[in-house]
């Protein structure tokens, strides 16, 4: 089988057939072309993975034909070729979106090394490719479940936020939908053709920050035995979402105020400026104000990224959402899990109606699956609902004179069980959201008579 088709445009025959040799040695299946003419008229026959052009054609620059190509198929990975003395044009072939150059005379040692990452790209290219119908649709804006003026607001605010392409910060507490809105603001907008990729920024250790976001040159720094590229770079064309923007260190702040300033970033172990063309959406459960005050968060890179701001409420303050979002969810789980389930009872919707939800969309999405999968009728019924929800309400029932250590002992199994139940029963991913060891949560769990399951 063919590693995958390649395409030469080079208007010296000799050279032509030198590099097709090599190539097809290789077991790549290689078309040529002897102008850009001719290039776009077989890309519109063939399904072109990499195309290898020439800087210098007859007639016409190399640049000129990746421009054509790319506006002809913006998926087909680019690849220059430049004599030695032509370094410069090679870089600006960069910027008009060419994966790497080849200096001539071609070490085709070096060459197959070029190809094997751009195949790399090409194949994360196409993976995203083949998501964004489906993610188009499910993420549209008429997907936005809500029935309150607040959502409403929210709604509009990110219908106008897709018509531009503008930085966009989006704030609330965990759990509201924040990166949903993200998800809706690119794919409703012109770059839905292009990559959307998430960075959740508390995820990477701080020393893989830089390389992970700006990419890193091979070498520069240890275990780097290739070059990297980096997020900026790979969502070229797309929206790039840097959730939890608040969690990022203070000397990356510096790098991400220079690239929404100039446009412009630099690898890590590279003195090559590059460019990318990203529209970059931020959010946050943290106060940035606070942490501006603070000195945590630099004022001039809040105001690069809350040129549209939108603030996401949570449940608790929108409890008109609570019902859509009941039968939204019904309508989910039931197809997943193979049931019939018609609606909820009044009783158990009263229930979740009069429950706080600090775990927000999140968390009612993860009650309702668990009642799908444990209703055994067409209705979801009390019965089939956490006991946290039942004891949150009662506790509001209650009369006075608790002694504190009932208290305390009545919000720990509480959180405890909201706790496991968010984190699918993993002891050690709720103990973390706790804020305790696995340990003491095991303990407390014993003490209790709680279960994981």
């Amino acid at each position: 089988m063919n590693k995958a088709n390649l395409l030469i445009v080079e208007d010296d025959p000799l050279q032509r057939r030198l590099i097709k040799e090599n190539l097809e040695r290789e077991d790549y299946a290689v078309f040529e072309a002897a102008s850009g003419k001719e290039a776009i008229s077989i890309i519109a026959e063939h399904a072109i993975d990499i195309a290898i052009i020439d800087y210098k054609l007859d007639g016409e620059t190399g640049i000129a034909v990746i421009q054509k190509i790319l506006e002809q198929n913006p998926l087909i990975t680019p690849i220059i070729v430049t004599a030695f003395g032509n370094i410069e044009n090679a870089v600006e072939a960069l910027k008009e979106g060419a994966y790497d150059y080849i200096v001539k005379p071609i070490d085709f040692k070096k060459f197959l090394l070029v190809l094997e990452r751009a195949l790399e790209r090409q194949k994360l290219k196409n993976e995203v490719s083949l998501l964004q119908s489906s993610l188009e649709e499910r993420f549209s804006s008429k997907n936005f479940v809500f029935s309150s003026s607040e959502m409403n607001e929210v709604a509009l605010l990110a219908s106008k936020a897709s018509k531009s392409d503008a930085t966009v910060l989006i704030t609330g507490e965990t759990g509201t939908g924040k990166d949903f809105v993200a998800k809706t603001i690119h794919f409703s907008s012109r770059r839905k053709k292009g990559p959307y990729l998430a960075v959740n920024i508390p995820s990477f250790p701080e020393t893989l920050i830089e390389s992970e976001l700006f990419g890193a040159e091979k070498g520069s720094y240890t275990g780097a035995h290739e070059r990297k590229i980096g997020k900026f770079e790979a969502a070229s064309g797309g929206t790039l979402f840097l959730d939890e923007i608040g969690d990022l260190p203070l000397q990356f702040q510096v790098k991400l105020l220079r690239f929404l300033q100039d446009r412009e970033f630099y690898r890590l172990g590279s003195s090559r400026p590059l460019k990318s063309d990203v529209r970059i959406i931020a959010a946050t459960n943290k106060d940035l104000e606070k942490l501006m005050k603070e000195e945590n968060f630099r004022s001039d890179l809040y105001y690069r990224l809350d040129v549209i701001h939108i603030n996401v409420p949570p449940l608790r303050k929108r409890k008109q959402d609570i019902p859509p979002l009941v039968d939204h969810f019904i309508r989910k789980y039931s197809e997943k899990e193979g049931k019939k389930i018609e609606g909820i009872s009044a009783e158990a919707m009263n229930s979740l109606l009069h429950y706080s939800f600090q775990g927000n969309i999140r968390e009612l999405e993860n009650v309702v699956e668990r009642a799908v999968v444990f209703c055994e009728g067409s209705h979801i019924t009390s019965a089939e609902l956490p006991l946290f929800l039942k004891d949150e309400k009662e506790e509001d029932l209650k009369p006075e004179g608790l002694s504190l250590s009932d208290k305390v002992k009545n919000i720990e199994i509480r959180e405890i069980k909201k706790a496991l139940l968010e984190n699918k029963g993993i002891k050690s991913k709720a103990a973390r959201a706790l804020g305790i060891t696995e340990r003491i949560l095991s303990y407390k769990m014993k003490n209790y008579n709680l279960s994981s399951d």
